[in-house]
C-alpha cells in the first residue's frame, strides 16, 4: 500500500511499473542473456528482439527508486516493530513459495550439497549468497536498505529521513566518482560485483531518488535546499551508475551478441520511469477514481511483481529449453515461457502468499501476547 502521511489515496501508478519492471528483466534474461551471456549460452538466439530485451535491466534501478519511495512511506508512521513484521510478511512467505520452486526446477536436471545450500541461504534471505537463483542479490540490495530505515525507527529519528537521503546520495556519489577514476580498482569491485555491493554505494543512489520523490510529493514536509541539492547529486550519480551498468552489460554479451549495445535506451528507459512514479504520485487522486475493476487488476499485477521477478529466471531458462528441444522456434517458445511464470505467480500471489501470511501473523500475535507481561513488567519500574 502507498499512502501519504496525510492520507492521499492508493497510488496504483507504482504497482502497474513495478509490474512492467518485471516484465523489463524478464525479457532481458530470457529474451537476451540466456544466448549473449557467457554465463549460459544457449544455443537459441534471438536477435530480431535483442534492441528491446538488452536494456530491461534498468528494471532493477527503477525497483530500487520505487523501495525509496515505498518504503519510507511506510516507516513513516510505524513503530521498529511494526515496520519489521511488514518487511517479514512481505518477503518471506514468495521467497518460501517460489525458492522451493526453483528448487523443484533446478533437481530435473541436477540436485546437489551446493544447490541445497544455495537453496537455505535463499530461503532465509542470508544476504551474503550464492542463491538458489541469480536475481537474489537484489534482495540483498533492500534487506540492507531496510535495515538502514530500522535503524533509525528503532533510535526514533524518523524525521531524519531527509539525511539518510543525503547519506545515500553522496556516498553513492562518491563512489560512482572514485569508480570512474580508478575504473580497474579491484576494492572498488568489491562493491560493485561481489555479494558486497548490497552496500549502498553503487545503487544507493536510486534508494535516495525515491525517498526525495517522497519528500518533495508525499510528505507533509517540504523539501529543503539541502534536500533539493541532495536530490541533484542523487540523480546524477543515477544517471552516470546506469551508464557504467550499460557499458559494463554490453561488454560482457560482445562475443555472443557480436556488437556492442548503446546505454542511451537504458537512460532512456530509467528516466521515463522516474517521470512515471513522479506523475504517479502527483496524480494519485485522478487515477484512483478511474473504474474498479481496471483499478483492481492493476492492484493484482503489482502484487504478482515479487513472485514474478524470483521466479522467471531459472524456470524461464529451464522452460525455455524444454520448449526449444520440443522444437518451438525461439520467439514463440519465450512468448510461452513468460506466460506460463506469469501464471505461477498470479498462482503464488493469490492463493500461496496468503495463508502463509495469515500464519506468520497468527504467530506474531502469539509473540506479542506472551511478551505483553514482561513489558508491563518493565515499565513499571
Amino acid at each position: 500500500m502507498v499512502k501519504s502521511e496525510a492520507g492521499s489515496p492508493y497510488i496504483y501508478g507504482m504497482d502497474a511499473l513495478r509490474f512492467v519492471c518485471a516484465l523489463m528483466v524478464t525479457m532481458f534474461h530470457l529474451g537476451f542473456a540466456s544466448w549473449a551471456s557467457p554465463l549460459y549460452l544457449r544455443p537459441y538466439k534471438m536477435p530480431v528482439i535483442e534492441n528491446i530485451a538488452q536494456p530491461g535491466w534498468v528494471g532493477v534501478e527503477l525497483f530500487f527508486v520505487i523501495s525509496g519511495l515505498v518504503i519510507i512511506n511506510s516507516a513513516a508512521s510505524a513503530t521498529a516493530m511494526s515496520f519489521l513484521k511488514g518487511r517479514i510478511l512481505r518477503l518471506y512467505p514468495a521467497v518460501w513459495i517460489c525458492g522451493s520452486l526453483t528448487l523443484l526446477f533446478i533437481a530435473t536436471q541436477d540436485v546437489n550439497r551446493r544447490i541445497i545450500k544455495n537453496y537455505l541461504r535463499s530461503i532465509t534471505l542470508y544476504p551474503g549468497g550464492p542463491w538458489i537463483d541469480g536475481q537474489y542479490w537484489t534482495l540483498a540490495c533492500e534487506i540492507c536498505f531496510y535495515a538502514l530505515v530500522f535503524i533509525l525507527c528503532a533510535a526514533g529519528q524518523r524525521a531524519r529521513m531527509p539525511a539518510l537521503a543525503l547519506g545515500l546520495s553522496l556516498a553513492s556519489t562518491g563512489f560512482i566518482a572514485l569508480l570512474n577514476a580508478f575504473p580497474n580498482s579491484e576494492v572498488m569491485a568489491i562493491f560493485t560485483y561481489t555479494a558486497w555491493r548490497a552496500v549502498p554505494f553503487y545503487y544507493g543512489c536510486q534508494f535516495a531518488i525515491g525517498i526525495y520523490i517522497y519528500i518533495w510529493l508525499l510528505s507533509q514536509t517540504r523539501m529543503s535546499r539541502v534536500s533539493w541539492v541532495g536530490f541533484v547529486f542523487a540523480l546524477a550519480a543515477g544517471a552516470t551508475q546506469i551508464y557504467m551498468a550499460a557499458g559494463s552489460t554490453s561488454e560482457r554479451t560482445l562475443a555472443a551478441a557480436g556488437h556492442s549495445f548503446s546505454p542511451f535506451p537504458a537512460i532512456f528507459l530509467w528516466v521515463a520511469g522516474l517521470i512515471f512514479i513522479a506523475a504517479s504520485v502527483a496524480y494519485g487522486r485522478q487515477i484512483s477514481r478511474l473504474p474498479k475493476a481496471f483499478l483492481q487488476a492493476v492492484k493484482t499485477l503489482g502484487s504478482m511483481t515479487y513472485p514474478l521477478y524470483l521466479l522467471h529466471f531459472a524456470i524461464g531458462i529451464q522452460l525455455l529449453d524444454w520448449l526449444t528441444d520440443l522444437g518451438m522456434t525461439p520467439l514463440p517458445a519465450l512468448g510461452l515461457a513468460i506466460a506460463i511464470v506469469c501464471l505461477m505467480s498470479l498462482v503464488v500471489c493469490k492463493w500461496g502468499e496468503p495463508p502463509i501470511r495469515g500464519v506468520l501473523r497468527m504467530v506474531f500475535e502469539r509473540l506479542g501476547e506472551w511478551a505483553a507481561p514482561y513489558q508491563t513488567k518493565e515499565s513499571r519500574i
